[in-house]
């Protein structure tokens, strides 16, 4: 596995090659990790975790790095090397195995929407791997947009099923939240692109109805969710919890019913698959990977991105019925379990490496 971004960083990224590198472990495979470097010393993993220190310019790392990598191969003789991430995408080019891509981001769609040099200079960067891996079917669009012409496969994102799983929570209590009381979360950061604004706009919808909001996340968007959240005179019935630590999310998840997905680009959301996880019913937009997420009328419903109307006319019926709410966020605990479980995704991802490592 080679990253820059790896824990005791905190992000999706890390978090996915943590959790793979487990589960493919797990599974009986043995693994070792390429990361960025680290200034302060390093916690153990359970297993091998590398972090050369390079010079910071691309070219002089590109060129270190595959100096690095190439010795280390001869000592450990690996069957595939797996990439995330476009820094250290170009080092394994000549290593003489099988090399995987998994393109995670949203900033490949970014890119098709710039320069014919941009996009060039992104394409020759993941040009010679045997396969690109992306955790939704608009990703595996944009890498083929981009112009790569080898397989793009569909594996989605993936869930920890033991540390997100429904319960009791004592923080209905600390917020001053009554059970019986229907409460929606949204959990992102607050960036335009994560459609904050228009679930503002779906909550003062909301204003007769008898429900509690949790908002966990911060960002630029902030000020513009409060504001609208004030003018309809909703801030008491708000609970703004700022930026959040994703150890303290399962009890946040536990204390609600619903989660809220307003993106207006997404791969698979790690909200989602956390959410589900944890037994709440998803209402999100049929943008990115969310629609892999969601049965229509079973564990969730989808609605059009910027569309605070269609939003609220979902949520209300859920608010109403909390009987059906409960079945729905059954149905979508049981969904997360079969389909997106880190032991699901793990052996996806090895049967990508299987097929390059015939008669080895």
């Amino acid at each position: 596995m080679l990253t820059s971004v790896f824990p005791p960083h905190v992000g999706g990224v890390e978090s996915h090659v943590y959790e793979l590198t487990k589960a493919l472990i797990a599974a009986g495979h043995e693994v070792e990790v390429v990361a960025g470097s680290l200034e302060e010393a390093d916690k153990p993993f359970g297993f091998p975790v590398h972090r050369p220190h390079f010079f910071r310019a691309q070219a002089l790392y590109d060129w270190q790095l595959a100096r690095w990598l190439k010795k280390l191969h001869q000592a450990k003789r690996f069957d595939v090397a797996h990439v995330h991430g476009l820094k250290p995408a170009v080092a394994v080019r000549n290593l003489g195995i099988p090399t995987i891509f998994t393109n995670h981001t949203s900033g490949f769609l970014k890119r098709l929407n710039k320069s014919a040099f941009s996009r060039a200079r992104s394409l020759k960067r993941i040009v010679h791997f045997n396969e690109i891996i992306a955790p939704s079917e608009e990703l595996c669009d944009a890498t083929r947009a981009l112009g790569y012409l080898g397989p793009v496969t569909y594996i989605p994102n993936a869930v920890d099923i033991e540390k997100f799983k429904p319960g009791a929570s004592p923080l209905r209590a600390k917020w001053g939240i009554a059970d019986d009381k229907p409460v929606i979360v949204m959990a992102r950061r607050l960036h335009e692109k994560n459609g904050v604004r228009y679930f503002a706009e779906a909550v003062a919808k909301l204003k007769n109805e008898d429900v509690h909001i949790v908002v966990a996340g911060d960002g630029d968007e902030r000020g513009n969710v409060e504001r609208i959240i004030r003018e309809a005179g909703m801030s008491e019935r708000v609970t703004m919890l700022g930026s959040v630590n994703n150890n303290d999310m399962p009890d946040i998840y536990r204390a609600c019913d619903i989660s809220v997905l307003p993106s207006l680009m997404e791969a698979t959301s790690i909200t989602g698959l956390e959410s589900m996880a944890s037994g709440l019913v998803l209402v999100g937009t049929h943008v990115g990977g969310i629609p892999a997420l969601i049965e229509e009328g079973k564990t969730g419903f989808l609605v059009p991105p910027r569309d605070p109307e269609a939003m609220a006319e979902k949520l209300i019926p859920l608010i109403r019925d909390k009987a059906r709410c409960k079945q729905m966020g059954e149905a979508a605990r049981e969904k997360a379990k079969t389909e997106f479980s880190w032991p699901v995704i793990a052996g996806q991802t090895a049967d990508v490496y299987r097929k390059y490592m015939a008669g080895k």
